[in-house]
């Protein structure tokens, strides 16, 4: 991974405005990757950028700011991933199959961003800027699973049950599997990961789900 440190001298040049907030991005992913909540650094992310801390503080008033892009950033990048490859799908049933062997691709499942992550959730609960990213992108994911659930259930006859309840809990555990993995990935394999969301899938085609959580 690269450092988040660098002794390159500092160049001042003239980048559009978007393509330096996507630098700086870069950087506090990078500074974030390498040292967990040491790397929500000005001074760090300044010097993996490659400029200046007055430059951060002109285009983000507050670190805040910063790591709430970089989280929305990350997030938005990994729905898109996952809404491309479900909405792929010939049938409910292949829709949701996609979205969970997305879910364990390597784009997603990569230990080193596991301080990403626990830095961003450590910080949804103490800043505005991180709440309201977390709930737009945590909304798009279970959008994504209700709609592909709700078709499955709709297409088995299933009898009314809370869709929203079912998405919740299949999100739930494709994140659980993702931080287990990321923690020692000596746990499960990726196929092993895939075979217990598909057959909570297939659990829930056959109406266990609809038993306990009737509309």
């Amino acid at each position: 991974m690269e450092s988040c440190m660098t002794t390159t001298p500092r160049k001042f040049s003239r980048i559009q405005p978007e393509l330096r907030r996507e630098n700086l991005v870069a950087a506090t992913l990078r500074c974030l990757a390498e040292h967990g909540h040491a790397g929500v650094s000005v001074r760090k992310i300044a010097a993996a950028a490659d400029v200046s801390i007055g430059l951060i503080n002109h285009y983000y008033p507050s670190i805040d700011q910063l790591i709430s892009h970089a989280y929305e950033t990350l997030s938005g990048g990994i729905a898109d991933g996952l809404l491309k490859a479900s909405e792929a799908g010939a049938d409910p049933r292949d829709s949701l199959s996609r979205f969970i062997t997305e879910s364990f691709g390597p784009a997603i499942l990569d230990p080193k961003m596991l301080g990403v992550w626990v830095v961003f959730w450590s910080m949804v609960r103490h800043s505005a800027d991180m709440a309201a990213v977390q709930q737009r992108t945590y909304g798009q994911y279970r959008a994504a699973l209700e709609r592909h659930l709700g078709a499955l259930a709709e297409q088995k006859g299933l009898p009314a049950m809370n869709i929203r309840a079912a998405a919740t809990a299949l999100n739930a555990m494709l994140d659980g599997l993702w931080l287990t993995w990321c923690l020692n990935p000596a746990d499960f394999s990726v196929q092993e990961g895939v075979a217990m969301c598909e057959g909570w899938v297939d659990a829930f085609a056959a109406g266990l789900f609809a038993e306990r959580l009737r509309a």
